[in-house]
């Protein structure tokens, strides 16, 4: 048809136009008006990134559900022609003709009316209104669905960060500081855009008022005071301390390390170390013939790490945080040795019922060596050690963290030549939580220190503490066995008078397991209320970000956001998972929780978008521990075959289409030892490979259909089960940002892996 001389070609709604590639993601966000300088500059920087990253990356979904509008467009000669010209080609005029068609099955589908099927390409095709939502139906206010593909990006970016201008300021910064990282951190640079740093969130006067005055309880109004008198220790000898440390059957640990097909032969002494770097200094020659090298080679980059012997398997695994020093401290707590005859024998679950033994946590030091420009490596001529064991009576410790907040140390800390280490919280297999107040002797011999009074102790009645996270100097949130959250002031204590507390919604039936009794000296807490149906796995708060958020995991397969503001009515559950994730983590950066689940996938569930998790890696096996770094995006993953990766989520929650790398770090196998190593009286504790060096993998969602849990062996699905030795048990990134590059992960064979991972 013609308009004032101008030629319109009828296009149809079934042709998928051109895709644009350098669209302006946030030009219509309208925050410019309001934003200050630095804040105008970071979302300039955020177009850019976006507008990279829409040249590399290219919305198939979009563009299909484009192509399948049923909207008529009009456009003019000079953009519907293909090939420049005015004259509309025979497969042009057949897919007008069939537009045509379709307005027809556009009312009726206006109408609600059901359309027959038409054969097209050997398929047919239905077409349905989409029922509207019923009057009073309950909407969460946000869209039922955060894809880029099915709105615009702006929406999208809504969805997940909020669109106040602090949210996209903090998303540009973070995507310029750490966007590019493929798995692994990196060490800061000379302008310290790139790189560890600590998170955009957490500022500068947000970290000094922190480290100040949020400490004045302790040192301003008695709490340091009130500590040393009700914590009561005394030194025990090595030969009465070693006692208290599980004892495994066996005496050295067998570990086969270095280049592959050329790996030698280490036997790692309880206690003692080995360097990583010597398996590959001095590695055999291949075929035991040495090679002629015409040039000599360049000097090889030494590995920065230890390898420690702990004895038993790590339960649980934390660096102390705020040391800023020349050593780094490492608390382990190792699992005790099972009598397999005894298994099965037991006439309650233990997990239910309070168990008091012999148990130790140890405390190694690490040694540093400054580099140029804030370069902290692990020093590897100085070994580490243990600097303190921990010995009590109060059963197995099951999980111990450390107070993360910011903490400036005063003068008098460091009275009677004392070392000042933190706040340690602690899960024991009695029942109840623990605050230990950690000071060190400067002495070159490790130290036993047997605790008979903690320096804070509580546990509800008639149940048990199971997961313990901190809140604030001063407050724990901690998880029980029976579904209540109870949260604790450490300091001032809370009154110890009888107050009712509140009826769990099962009473305990004289068949079940006996049930712990209450203690009368034991504080009450200043909330204790229901937060999941059955024993609670995991605690994690959203710190710094939103502390006030608390994402919890239980026995039932669910996880749940809960506001601690209003915990009964503001909270979200995601759908139940067949296996309950046993750890969750916070990623500032990316803004959302991480879980293993059991497709052997990586999830991020959003702060905004909790109930809509997203897929973010595929991992080799079932991830058991992950860790999530506190100045950088990289996350750390442990699973059930020994395999230790390392994944940036913030690419794959950012661009749904984008490559997911994923880095497996090293993996620790473990085996039996044979018929006749035993008989030798030399395979007691098994033998341990070692293998890395592997290159970066494709982790998208895509590669489950080949490998995985959806694997069927005649027609039946099947799973691998991994020796508990063999497993990943926890891991842990420095809390320090001197030392944000740190890891250290434990086994289950007894080995801690301890390596600078930054690039």
């Amino acid at each position: 048809m013609e308009e004032d001389g101008q030629i319109f070609v009828r296009k149809s709604s079934r042709k998928p136009q051109p895709k644009k590639f350098n669209q302006d993601e946030i030009t219509n966000l309208d925050i410019f008006s309001s934003a200050s300088e630095e804040e105008v500059d970071s979302l300039e920087l955020l177009q850019q990134l976006a507008d990279s990253s829409n040249d590399d990356e290219f919305d198939f979904e979009q563009a299909a559900a484009e192509a399948d509008d049923p909207e008529e467009e009009v456009f003019s000669s000079e953009s519907a022609a293909s090939d420049g010209s005015d004259v509309a080609t025979p497969v042009e005029d057949y897919e007008d003709a069939a537009s045509y068609a379709s307005e027809d099955e556009a009312r009726a589908r206006e109408d609600g009316d059901i359309i027959p099927g038409r054969q097209s390409k050997g398929y047919d095709y239905v077409y349905a209104k989409r029922k509207k939502p019923e009057a009073g139906t309950h909407t969460r206010g946000v869209p039922e669905s955060a894809s880029s593909s099915k709105g615009s990006r702006p929406e999208f970016l809504y969805s997940l960060f909020g669109n106040a201008t602090k949210d996209l300021v903090h998303l540009a910064r973070s995507m310029d500081q750490w966007g590019n990282d493929l798995a692994l951190p990196r060490r800061p640079n000379e302008s310290g855009r790139k790189g560890i740093r600590h998170h955009f969130s957490h500022d500068a006067d947000k970290r000094r008022f922190e480290a100040t005055v949020g400490w004045d309880w302790y040192y301003k109004y008695g709490g340091r005071q009130e500590f040393a008198e009700v914590q009561r220790t005394h030194t025990l000898t090595s030969e009465e301390g070693m006692l208290y440390v599980p004892q495994p059957s066996h005496t050295q640990q067998t570990v086969f390390m270095g280049p592959y097909g050329r790996q030698s032969r280490f036997d790692i002494p309880t206690f003692q170390s080995l360097c990583l770097d010597e398996p590959w200094r001095n590695a055999p020659p291949v075929n035991g013939v040495e090679e002629e090298i015409a040039e000599p080679p360049k000097p090889r980059k030494q590995k920065n790490g230890w390898l420690l012997n702990v004895g038993t398997g790590a339960r649980s695994l934390e660096w102390a945080p705020n040391l800023s020093g020349d050593t780094q401290y490492l608390a382990v707590s190792t699992l005790q040795p099972k009598d397999r005859e005894k298994i099965g024998q037991l006439k309650f679950s233990p997990a239910f019922t309070p168990q008091s033994f012999s148990s130790s946590i140890q405390l190694w030091s690490f040694s540093s060596s400054e580099k140029p420009f804030r370069e902290t490596l692990l020093d590897s001529d100085n070994p580490p050690r243990p600097q303190l064991v921990v010995c009590t009576e109060w059963g197995d410790p099951r999980h111990l963290t450390w107070c993360p907040m910011p903490r400036d140390f005063r003068e008098y800390d460091y009275e009677g030549g004392r070392i000042p280490v933190g706040l340690l919280a602690c899960i024991w297999s009695d029942g109840h939580v623990r605050v230990l107040d950690i000071h060190l002797d400067r002495t070159d011999n490790t130290t036993f220190v047997k605790y008979t009074a903690a320096a804070f102790t509580a546990k509800p009645p008639s149940t048990l503490c199971t997961s313990v996270t901190w809140l604030s100097p001063t407050e724990l949130a901690v998880g029980c066995a029976n579904g209540y959250l109870a949260i604790w002031c450490i300091y001032p204590p809370p009154s110890s008078k009888p107050q009712p507390y509140p009826t769990p919604p099962i009473a305990p039936t004289s068949t079940s397991h006996p049930q712990p009794q209450s203690q009368s000296h034991s504080p009450h807490p200043v909330l204790y209320t229901p937060l999941q149906a059955t024993y609670i796995l995991s605690l994690c708060t959203a710190y710094p970000l939103a502390p006030r958020l608390l994402a919890s995991s239980s026995a039932s397969g669910h996880l749940r956001l809960t506001s601690l503001l209003h915990p009964q009515t503001d909270y979200v559950l995601s759908l139940r998972m067949r296996h309950a994730p046993s750890a969750i983590r916070f990623s500032e950066p990316s803004h959302a929780f991480l879980t293993a689940d059991d497709n052997d996938s990586l999830k991020a569930w959003p702060l905004r978008r909790f109930f809509s998790p997203v897929n973010v890696a595929r991992l080799p096996a079932d991830g058991i521990c992950l860790a999530a770094g506190d100045f950088h995006n990289s996350v750390l993953v442990g699973c059930a075959d020994g395999s230790v990766c390392a994944v940036n989520p913030m690419r794959k929650m950012l661009y749904p289409k984008a490559t997911a790398w994923r880095l497996p770090v090293f993996r620790h196998e473990w085996r039996r030892a044979t018929a006749e190593e035993r008989e030798k009286g030399e395979g007691g504790a098994g033998k341990v490979r070692i293998t890395e060096g592997y290159k970066m993998k494709d982790a998208n969602m895509a590669q489950g259909a080949k490998r995985g849990t959806g694997k069927a062996v005649e027609g039946v699905v099947v799973a691998t089960v991994w020796e508990e030795e063999g497993h990943v048990r926890s891991v842990a990134w420095g809390r320090s940002v001197e030392v944000g590059g740190w890891v250290a992960v434990g086994m289950g064979s007894g080995l801690v892996r301890v390596e600078d991972l930054a690039i």
